[in-house]
């Protein structure tokens, strides 16, 4: 039995490529991997932008994506396209919220007129709900989302995906056939589209008009028609409440706070947060003071500094890099020790003053300031690890912002009114990046992706590409540095489709690549799961190093069928480092337990048909480490059949399924009926391995 094992579990490889030395590659544990994502999700919480839906963490962090009305309908395969008819009542969802702007009616004349539109608006702006209502309008019928990552060439063909009396919409952002839209495509899509079909194609506002002169129709959204949307929203969701919902809309500190709104989807996401509190029965006056121009209000007195009376009397306005330096190290460091924090502060206040040693700085003096007179100008409170109130001499005080939002206002009052300040607290995050802990490395750099959202081009050509791109001593936490930032970035509606294109792109230059297959492993990649895999697929391609991490984490964050198709594929590739992933992934995910556990999936054909298919070729790989790789997964599969009632059938069914008609198919029953035998007596619990084996074979012979 033992020779067999070893005959098994040792074949060379039959193509030579086992012998060929994979990259060396860092990657972190699964510990480390845990840890990180606890850290990202305590942190990101602090710095996301209103608006946005709380989610838990994924894979080296977390975060919130706008979750509102205004979201996608469709799937996103990679080989057949899948169309989905919007429900109705989503729809009508829709139209009961919506506020038509000045492009609905020419949208839908345009589509009247020529049966294809490219409606082209910033992201956020509402332009994906103004294309699904006017499509529907234009034909009064049923409407279908076009899946994007098909593009739209196929359209113009019979059976491309274009159902006669249904209107379409098609969204591009991410995808790569939006820039190369040409006037003859779309004059060959009126021929299909015209009078039976409408389509409008929705493109970002970055995207060129170039010779579309006559197919575009813009969509802007004018400032008026956000507090239109607010005034919709609130009287739809307060429907029972109208006096609360009239005195908050004519709540003048609440149009101040409006105009700092950007997109339609924060407008919406604000009005169910305004709905909700009015709903627990908040006050509405301090429901108010809590919003965005409240806490700006107050960041703009915290910067400013304190005034004191100098000889003559006169008041005088003086402001202290030490104390405005702790304000700042509270907001980044929320959450750490008020000695880490003093600490910190030091060095950011010496590189805001640019010079190293501030105790020869009359400006700066050490001894007339204290702890206190920084904390009389920070807002912020002390408490111990469980959150209970203690004093600066506690000694695990911890530092926390008191009032939440303030942290994120003070920052972006800092960028926008003292541009002086931008240089020094890059380096400062920089070297935070580089040398603090991991705590401290998270929250430094979920503030630079914080701070991306209020200058991306500053940010990105100051910064993130630095970080990406580091082939220094430091290379490997700046370009985690840099993935984290953007997954901070991506929450913002607005930077999105940025944050997409600027991956892509990176997942094709080798000094990047690290970096966006570490960016694909956070929420960006559960976000957009297609366009992730088929960047990590281009990455394992290459040879580079593993893509496992990545993998596991959008399988984690709920793409499994997608997941576990890709992978099916790739263990049939001619690429070596393909099917090496692929092998790798299906050990690993073999390891998750609970309702992410990939025995869990046998009792959907779809996901059963793809491990089969993945299951069966890693087993036959002629690649021994490939195929110890899935006897090891079966293993997994086997010991904890024995503790889940029912599983040891479907595991049973699905390894007596594996085995097809042949030679090859001969060679894996015997196979299999020698490894049940031998995990029968390795197993601590060897019965289920009996039984697993008796009902195997029983399959087998019906």
């Amino acid at each position: 039995m033992n020779e067999l094992a070893e005959q098994f579990s040792t074949e060379p490889s039959a193509d030579g490529e086992a012998e060929v030395p994979a990259p060396v590659a860092v990657e972190a544990s699964e510990e480390e991997a845990d840890y990180i994502r606890q850290l990202r999700e305590r942190g990101l919480p602090r710095t996301v932008v209103e608006g946005g839906v709380r989610g838990r963490a994924v894979g080296f962090g977390s975060g919130d994506a706008a979750g509102t009305i205004y979201k996608n309908y469709y799937g996103t395969p990679l080989v057949d396209p899948v169309d989905g008819r919007v429900p109705e009542e989503d729809l009508d969802r829709l139209r009961e919220l919506y506020v038509a702007p000045n492009t609905h009616t020419a949208l839908v004349d345009h589509l009247a007129k020529h049966g294809v539109a490219v409606l082209r608006g910033a992201p956020g702006s509402g332009r994906y709900t103004t294309a699904l209502l006017a499509a529907q309008e234009a034909m009064d019928t049923a409407v279908v989302v076009l899946d994007a990552q098909a593009g739209v060439r196929r359209l113009v063909r019979e059976d491309g995906g274009l159902q006669p009396g249904r209107g379409h919409v098609i969204e591009s952002d991410g995808t790569e056939w939006a820039n190369g839209l040409r006037s003859q495509m779309l004059i060959r899509l009126r021929e299909a589209t015209y009078r039976r079909s409408p389509l409008v194609i929705v493109v970002d506002d970055q995207v060129p008009v170039g010779d579309l002169t006559g197919h575009v129709v813009e969509h802007e959204a004018a400032d008026r028609t956000r507090f239109q949307v607010l005034d919709r929203h609130l009287t739809v969701l307060l429907a029972n409440r109208p006096l609360d919902c009239r005195k908050l809309l004519e709540h003048e500190r609440l149009r101040e706070d409006l105009r700092g709104r950007r997109s339609m989807a924060e407008v919406a996401g604000l009005a169910g947060r305004l709905a909700r509190r009015v709903r627990d029965g908040d006050d509405i006056d301090q429901i108010v003071q809590g919003l965005g121009a409240g806490l700006r209000d107050k960041a703009v007195k915290l910067l400013a500094g304190s005034q004191k009376a100098g000889p003559d009397g006169v008041r005088r306005q003086e402001v202290s890099l030490w104390s405005r330096a702790f304000l700042l190290a509270c907001v980044v460091l929320d959450g750490t020790t008020l000695s880490r924090v003093s600490r910190e502060s030091h060095r950011l206040a010496e590189l805001l003053h640019g010079v190293r040693s501030p105790s020869s700085v009359p400006e700066m003096p050490l001894f007339e300031e204290s702890v206190q007179d920084w904390l009389d100008h920070s807002d912020v409170e002390f408490t111990d690890r469980t959150g209970e109130p203690v004093g600066a001499r506690h000694p695990e005080c911890l530092v926390r912002v008191s009032q939440r939002g303030l942290g994120e206002a003070v920052m972006e009052v800092l960028w926008h009114d003292h541009s002086g300040a931008r240089g020094p607290l890059l380096e400062w995050l920089d070297s935070l990046v580089v040398r603090g802990e991991e705590d401290i490395r998270v929250s430094a750099a979920q503030t630079v992706g914080l701070l991306a959202t209020f200058d991306w081009a500053y940010v990105h050509e100051e910064l993130l590409v630095r970080w990406a791109s580091d082939r220094g001593e430091h290379a490997d936490r700046r370009r985690f540095a840099a993935a984290w930032a953007l997954e901070r970035a991506v929450a913002d509606p607005l930077l999105a489709s940025r944050v997409q294109r600027l991956l892509w792109r990176w997942s094709r230059r080798r000094e990047f690549r690290t970096c966006a297959q570490a960016a694909y492993g956070t929420r960006i990649g559960a976000k957009f799961p297609a366009e992730a895999l088929s960047s990590l697929e281009r990455i394992a391609g290459a040879g580079t190093k593993s893509v496992w991490a990545p993998v596991r984490e959008i399988y984690a964050a709920g793409s499994r069928v997608q997941v576990l198709e890709r992978l099916a594929e790739w263990s049939a590739s001619s690429h070596h480092w393909l099917r090496d992933d692929a092998a790798k992934c299906l050990q690993g995910l073999s390891r998750f337990r609970g309702e992410r556990a990939v025995t869990a999936l046998l009792r959907e054909p779809h996901a059963r048909d793809h491990l089969l298919l993945l299951g069966r070729r890693v087993l036959l790989s002629s690649n021994g480490p490939h195929r110890q790789c899935g006897w090891d997964a079966m293993r997994l599969w086997v010991e904890r059949a024995g503790d889940e009632p029912g599983l040891d059938e479907l595991v049973a069914g699905f390894l007596a399924d594996l085995p097809e008609p042949g030679a090859e198919g001969d060679a894996l029953r015997e196979r299999l009926l020698f490894y049940l035998r031998l995990w029968s007596h390795q197993l601590s619990d060897g019965e289920t391995a009996v039984r697993v084996r008796s009902l195997m074979k029983e399959r087998w012979s019906m």
